[in-house]
């Protein structure tokens, strides 16, 4: 319902021990180097110091497993890699405006549902805005096997290293059908978990029925996500907006089918079902790609495969903070809801889901960026290439803010006749409180661009761990407590929590920019010469 290691540059596959190999020269230094392959950890980045600078040489690394064994993608080079290694800026474009194209019809998609719920009642709308963060925390476990498989396979590009490309991929794949397996262990825990958080019998009943065909059919979701990642992470992101657009048109034209009673008559279960069934199209889609026609950069081996620990450690040292992320971003969601029912009650939980959903939908852009940044920082950092990496770092944000200014206005602007359009049937009532939601909310959006990018530009390098960071004091030392200060403690309302949750925002984009920036000086003096690089990655 919603929307993300290296090895030797001559290519050597990754060995089976833990042991790390310096991949690149110090000019008259004795002292190891760092590898792509090696996790930089975030204190090797924080505690740079001059005397602690590095002179890189241009590796004149060739690509490895370059024949595209068994028949697969001759050559071992395609399109979408040859772009990611060429112009930096064009690269980060073309693979960022394919994935806002796909998130803005997901966007729709969910815009739609919400339209069609809204018939159904209140009680129904505050049944999906309460399932919510538990299919983001499913959504997060997928999310954190593509995000760190992507970014291995990335920074793999950019150190010109196909092999432990494809085992990037391959573990990721395994990874996700086992976990998804191990997801439907949650279904009897749903129920009780909404009385527990606040939900009388009859909504818990109802969400509960809403979420389980979600866990139900965690192997789509798992699948899609990871296989979207892996694609993104090549430059092939057009194959994943397609794949994207073909499963939120079908579940758009599904939607009333299920729900109503001139179709299947199912209520808010049927949009769930309309959901998985879609998901379900557009994995097939995503699967035959990587698996049946395998004309992509990484190829998809289960043949003698075994578990390595470099190839886990490198997905799961950026991997486990992004799902850990979302999971937090998820209990921050729990708990504003929790604050959302204590203060307003289901309607107040309907507006803020209803709300939510609509700003969702500005947020898209923000989010096809970052899997521009979030590509392009890895491979910048594979082939050491600093000066490439700030000037991505630094153009995602100025395209994010022009973006997001002009949608702030608009939403500021239309906030009531948007209103409209989801508060319809029995929600009619709902249209005012929802439009003062949209005017206060809208201000999230300049604070997006610091916030999104400099956390998508830390899991391209690695430092999955700092980007976890910003999101436990933005949830827990700032949104969180300060919703909950103004909301109910100040006896402001709904109003309150909504500015109190924008004030953390504001805090956590401020810390956001200043640590992204200062990360980048470090890397500067650690890599101190740029590897030699053909292209003008000053121009577009």
């Amino acid at each position: 319902m919603v929307t993300q290691n290296i090895h030797s540059q001559t290519g050597e596959a990754v060995d089976s021990d833990d042991t790390d190999k310096s991949t690149f020269s110090s000019a008259g230094s004795t002292e190891p180097q760092s590898s792509p392959t090696e996790p930089l950890t975030d204190s090797a980045v924080l505690n740079t110091s001059e005397s602690g600078s590095q002179t890189i040489t241009d590796g004149g690394g060739t690509a490895a497993d370059t024949d595209g064994s068994d028949g697969e993608n001759p050559g071992g080079m395609t399109k979408g890699v040859a772009d990611l290694l060429g112009n930096p800026k064009k690269a980060m474009i073309k693979v960022s405006i394919p994935v806002m194209i796909a998130l803005f019809f997901e966007s729709i998609y969910n815009l739609v549902d919400t339209f069609w719920v809204a018939g159904l009642g209140a009680e129904a709308l505050a049944a999906v805005g309460l399932a919510f963060p538990f299919f983001i925390a499913l959504m997060a476990i997928a999310t954190g096997i593509g995000v760190g498989a992507g970014s291995a396979v990335s920074r793999a590009i950019g150190s010109k290293d196909k092999k432990s490309a494809d085992k990037f991929a391959t573990h990721a794949i395994i990874f996700a059908v086992i976990m998804s397996f191990i997801s439907w262990l949650a279904v009897p825990l749903m129920e009780p978990i909404f009385m527990l958080m606040g939900a009388d019998a009859s909504l818990a009943a109802v969400t509960a029925g809403y979420m389980n065909p979600f866990i139900f059919c965690s192997f789509s979701i798992f699948l899609l996500n990871v296989g979207n990642s892996l694609l993104n992470s090549e430059g092939n992101s057009r194959k994943t907006m397609f794949a994207t657009i073909v499963g939120a048109v079908l579940n758009m034209i599904l939607d009333p089918i299920f729900i109503f009673d001139w179709g299947l008559g199912l209520g808010v279960n049927g949009a769930a079902y309309a959901s998985v069934l879609s998901f379900s199209v557009s994995t097939a889609m995503i699967m035959y790609w990587l698996l049946i026609q395998k004309k992509t950069y990484v190829t998809i081996r289960f043949k003698g495969f075994r578990f390595e620990w470099p190839i886990i450690r490198d997905i799961i040292i950026v991997g486990i903070p992004a799902m850990v992320s979302q999971l937090t971003m998820s209990i921050s969601t729990v708990l504003l809801n929790a604050i959302v029912l204590n203060v307003g009650g289901t309607d107040g939980a309907a507006i803020y889901s209803t709300g939510w959903r609509i700003i969702s939908i500005g947020i898209m852009p923000m989010m096809g960026l970052a899997t521009g940044v979030t590509t392009m920082s890895g491979v910048s950092f594979g082939g050491r290439d600093i000066k490439k990496l700030k000037s991505i770092y630094y153009f995602g944000i100025q395209i994010g803010l022009v973006l997001e200014v002009l949608i702030a206005a608009g939403v500021f602007i239309f906030a009531d006749p948007i209103a409209g359009i989801f508060a319809t049937g029995e929600s009619a009532y709902l249209q005012a409180d929802i439009a003062e939601f949209l005017q206060i909310m809208c201000l999230i959006f300049l604070f997006l661009p610091a916030n999104i990018l400099t956390s998508s530009m830390l899991q391209g390098l690695k430092m999955g761990p700092s980007a976890l960071v910003l999101t436990l004091i933005r949830a827990f030392v700032f949104e969180v407590p300060i919703a909950y200060l103004l909301g109910v403690y100040m006896g402001m309302g709904l109003p309150g929590v909504f500015i109190g949750a924008l004030a953390g925002d504001f805090i956590v984009m401020v810390i956001s920019f200043i640590f992204g920036n200062y990360v980048i000086h470090n890397l500067m003096k650690l890599y101190r010469k740029p590897v030699i690089d053909t292209h003008d990655s000053t121009k577009m």
